[in-house]
């Protein structure tokens, strides 16, 4: 299972939610965060330690007997920003029995960007955390972090930043500011993405955003 299917599940979501909060919890404290009794929470923590979201650790003892067991999020993730699913139905949107069709991947996000009713640049980091990144604007760049791509698509993860261009891009078209998405760099390692902002007349000969760094 992938670290993406584990925290679809909202009781998984909600024990990932609480742990980020706190920390640390144990399972009765998970299976109260959660709203479920402690025998229906046992198999979705150990789904999401099997996915590699959680790790076990005992706790400093505390009285008689043994120490109990805590659960914390694994050093090396963090919850994404928004529950993914406007990011999980506009992929569902554009793949299917495996096959990948980005021009229509394209089509999908323009059409969500020129709904999202913005203002300009400023406004690209409210409706790209809707897909799950952090996102700012730094001067003529939209910054994103928290990068999703490797938890939707690690075998193809260039394929969620080509979203978030093409709904940026959107977003920027409707804003009547004359801005569009120039280019895009993607750092599938960092989980870290750039669109370049610039004068919607430095397009390509196909209207697409340029493409460098590593997928």
């Amino acid at each position: 299972m992938s670290a993406l299917d584990a925290i679809a599940d909202p009781v998984r979501l909600r024990v990932v939610r609480h742990l980020a909060r706190t920390e640390s919890a144990t399972l009765p404290e998970l299976s109260e965060a959660a709203g479920v009794h402690l025998n229906t929470v046992r198999p979705h923590i150990d789904a999401l330690i099997a996915a590699s979201v959680l790790v076990r650790e005992p706790q400093a003892p505390s009285g008689r007997g043994r120490p109990r067991i805590g659960y914390r999020l694994a050093g090396d993730w963090s919850p994404p920003t928004a529950d993914y699913r406007g990011l999980a139905e506009l992929l569902a949107a554009t793949i299917g029995r495996g096959r990948r069709d980005r021009a229509r991947l394209r089509e999908i996000g323009l059409e969500c960007g020129r709904d999202a009713g913005t203002e300009g640049a400023r406004d690209l980091p409210r409706v790209l955390e809707r897909l799950g990144f952090s996102a700012r604007v730094a001067g003529d760049r939209v910054e994103l972090s928290s990068c999703p791509c490797p938890l939707v698509a690690p075998e193809d993860p260039g394929l969620v930043c080509d979203l978030a261009a093409a709904v940026a891009d959107g977003a920027l078209s409707a804003s009547g500011t004359g801005l569009a998405v120039g280019g895009r760099e993607h750092d599938s390692e960092r989980r870290a993405c750039s669109l370049r902002i610039e004068p919607s007349g430095g397009r390509n000969a196909k209207g697409h955003p340029s493409e460098t760094g590593s997928a």
